[in-house]
């Protein structure tokens, strides 16, 4: 399904900067040299049938469980790695892999890495690595861009100057975070591809961090897809949200509607596992069960093994996307848009496609 939006007012909206269109990517597992002769073990399906797009100066929050797919999904983004079947399309056009991108393509989207500190070389100060970066990023500064320079760019992200004589074992986590957005930054991106950005930081420095993005955000309207496994964080800077399962994107839509009104199963259990700082509330409720197997994904819905809402059709039938108010829902049994959980406003909200 192509991802388009259709606003009420039947106003034009905006073309994504980057898209995903029913894009899949499988893995050969590990395998013996008779398992390679008998071609008999099925591959693991890391993304399948995945539709995401992401305009600038909005975040998308991607959020699921360890191993769902979302740092796949991030690499066929910035071209890491390029899809089994679907297309990638920049700008509207479609891109191959980060090799077959033109360098002003290159450009147009940046990431941060998950496991920040090995994405950056030891024996380098931090002043070669963001050298590099600004060699690479074929921009004039001569607009008078506060990213002109080591300088701009450290201090685009609150660092001081000093801290390019540093190597980054001489970094906290946090110090290390901004360097690695200041060097996203170097390219002037119009996205920048966030995975687990403040994973493994204490709970005063995500903060500081999430306040950081939003605030380069508001400077240079670029737009985010914050990929986590803690929803409570994305909550903060999220747009829009789009809940991933099993390979699978299982519910998007206003992060601030799925956060009230949750429509697929799985995105309800993973908002009643989030941790309240309020005593009165109940306490977390974990999910049941572990989430399946790539390699061996069960029939039907992915999720029902772990649903209590399962149907012995959910075991038989694969669900397909419906419009729900303004969320797109992967779901035998989600609730009616006039239901309590759903759209107050019925009909005129069914006519909204929001882009996913």
């Amino acid at each position: 399904m192509t991802d388009q939006e259709c606003n009420v007012n039947g106003s034009q909206p905006r073309r994504p900067v980057i898209e995903l269109q029913n894009v899949s990517k499988a893995f050969s597992s590990d395998r013996s040299f008779l398992d390679l002769l008998r071609d008999d073990e099925p591959p693991a399906k890391a993304v399948c049938d995945a539709s995401l797009a992401v305009r600038d100066g909005e975040t998308v929050g991607l959020v699921g469980e360890s191993g769902c797919g979302k740092s796949t999904l991030a690499k066929l983004l910035t071209g890491q790695l390029t899809p089994d079947h679907g297309q990638v399309l920049l700008d509207g056009t479609c891109v191959g892999g980060y090799s077959d991108r033109s360098p002003a393509q290159r450009r147009r989207i940046g990431v941060v890495f998950q496991h920040v500190r090995q994405s950056f070389d030891p024996r380098w100060p931090i002043s070669r690595s963001l050298t590099e970066a600004l060699d690479d990023s074929g921009t004039d500064t001569e607009d008078g861009s506060d990213l002109d320079g080591i300088d701009g760019l450290l201090q685009s992200v609150s660092l001081p100057s000093h801290i390019a004589d540093r190597y980054p074992r001489e970094l906290s986590g946090g110090q290390l975070q901004r360097v690695a957005l200041a060097r996203a930054l170097a390219h002037s991106p119009d996205v920048i591809v966030l995975d687990e950005p403040v994973s493994g930081l204490d709970m005063a420095t995500q903060a500081t961090i999430l306040n950081l993005l939003e605030d380069v955000q508001q400077r240079f309207g670029v737009g985010y897809v914050f990929i986590s496994h803690d929803l409570d964080v994305v909550q903060y800077l999220a747009d829009r949200l789009a809940v991933m399962y099993a390979g699978e994107i299982v519910e998007t839509g206003p992060a601030n509607e799925l956060f009230r009104h949750p429509s697929h199963p799985y995105t309800e259990a993973l908002l009643r596992a989030i941790p309240s700082d309020d005593p009165r509330d109940e306490h977390p409720t974990p999910l049941r069960g572990d989430p399946p197997d790539p390699a061996d994904r069960p029939a039907g819905c992915p999720f029902h093994p772990r649903c209590s809402a399962a149907t012995a059709e959910c075991a038989e039938r694969h669900p397909d996307f419906e419009m729900i108010g303004n969320a797109r829902v992967r779901c035998l049994h989600a609730p009616d848009a006039t239901s309590e959980h759903g759209s107050e406003h019925g009909d005129d909200e069914r006519a909204i496609s929001e882009l996913q």
